[in-house]
């Protein structure tokens, strides 16, 4: 059964190459969260895998050893129990969330203190998406050439404050695809880019996605919270 992946051309591909190194071990429980068709899944379970399970609004119905939840990903609970996944993943995903933070909580939630979360997401850092934004003040893939149900853009140092306090740490990040290309861009705006790299302007990272490895930091998740509250006597 071939399922069509709603993803760039490699990224699949690409996530799985990381999902096997950060979790080799088959048994291990995997969870997709905004799963589409469960194309990845899928392929999950060509290379092995016996424990996947898919949430999306519409996910599936009937694909062998896969297990699907019809759920809203912007609801306040996830039909999944407590520390009993190993690795999650939401492989473009977040930036269609009403609410990042709730979605974030519920992951960690689900996650195995040695657990990690993969997700990947449009990349803002770009060279290209800083070039955009400055000479036309539109944020590539959010404006109107992007996707009209992108939501939230991901800029990585805020974010950071954000997985704190729902009790993640960044791993590791970097961009795709490797190379730092831009398959998304029109040929001006990589002309450009390609001329900004000249002269030692980079991305941080460069490519159309950003990608984070995240894992579970230690403590509870809700003494980052503390954050928020102090955020208020704060003066701006």
């Amino acid at each position: 059964m071939e399922l069509s992946e709603r993803a760039n051309n490699g990224l699949h591909a690409h996530v799985i190459s990381h999902v096997l190194k950060a979790l080799p071990d088959r048994d291990g429980v995997i969870l997709d969260v905004g799963c589409g068709t469960g194309a990845l899944l899928v392929q999950l379970r060509d290379r092995g895998y016996r424990q996947l399970t898919g949430l999306d609004i519409s996910p599936p119905r009937d694909v062998a050893g896969i297990g699907f939840h019809s759920v809203d990903l912007d609801g306040p609970l996830l039909p999944v129990a407590d520390q009993s996944v190993d690795l999650a993943l939401a492989v473009e995903v977040i930036e269609h969330m009403e609410n990042p933070g709730a979605l974030l909580g519920a992951i960690r939630r689900t996650l195995r203190p040695s657990g990690h979360f993969l997700l990947t997401t449009p990349n803002v850092h770009s060279v290209e998406a800083k070039l955009r934004l400055l000479l036309l003040g539109q944020l590539k893939q959010f404006d109107q050439l992007g996707d009209p149900t992108h939501l939230y853009p991901v800029f990585r140092f805020p974010f950071a404050r954000l997985l704190k306090r729902y009790g993640f740490e960044i791993a590791e990040i970097w961009g795709y695809p490797l190379d730092g290309s831009s398959p998304t861009s029109r040929r001006g705006l990589s002309a450009l880019a390609g001329l900004a790299r000249l002269i030692g302007i980079k991305g941080s990272p460069d490519g159309d996605q950003l990608c984070m490895l995240l894992r579970c930091s230690e403590g509870s998740p809700a003494a980052g919270l503390d954050d928020k509250i102090a955020c208020v006597t704060g003066h701006y």
